[in-house]
């Protein structure tokens, strides 16, 4: 199931309502996961985990509704192709980064915010591997834009 209230989007380029949306709600989770951060540095972190675990749920839900539909209806049959053009490409980097991102958000959470995982699988390090996340996140959210860019807004060739 894909998100589609109509077909036409609101921004004004060639996007459906779908990109549109979720290009506005990526653009208002990295703000998010920013104001998050600085939660953690002034050691608010309880109000810290609840943002940064909101903002990597709804993006889960928000891979799941839009993303992953896309990317298996418009890029995924390209794949087989050799030389594949640049928006394919940038829509593939994008969706690899993402994955990652996203894996390790859940791993982060599942080891900071439950006891599911054993000692030896828990983070040491924890600042390093919460920034190594949100530098991460800025360049999905800069190859995220970088894709709606290269599909809806620049010339279709």
């Amino acid at each position: 199931m894909t998100l589609s209230f109509s077909n036409q989007g609101f921004l004004g380029t060639g996007a459906t309502f779908s990109a549109d949306l979720n290009l506005v709600v990526q653009i208002v989770m990295g703000v998010a996961l920013i104001a998050g951060a600085g939660l953690a540095k002034r050691k608010r972190f309880k109000v810290h985990g609840i943002c940064q675990t909101s903002v990597l749920l709804l993006n889960l839900f928000m891979i799941g509704l839009v993303m992953w539909p896309s990317f298996h209806q418009q890029v995924q049959p390209a794949l087989s192709k050799h030389h594949l053009k640049w928006y394919y490409k940038i829509a593939i980097i994008h969706g690899t980064l993402g994955t990652t991102a996203e894996l390790l958000g859940l791993y982060i959470v599942a080891v900071a915010g439950t006891s599911l995982l054993p000692s030896w699988l828990r983070l040491q390090h924890w600042k390093w591997w919460m920034r190594t996340e949100l530098f991460l996140w800025a360049i999905v959210l800069l190859t995220g834009i970088g894709t709606y860019c290269a599909w809806y807004v620049a010339p279709f060739r």
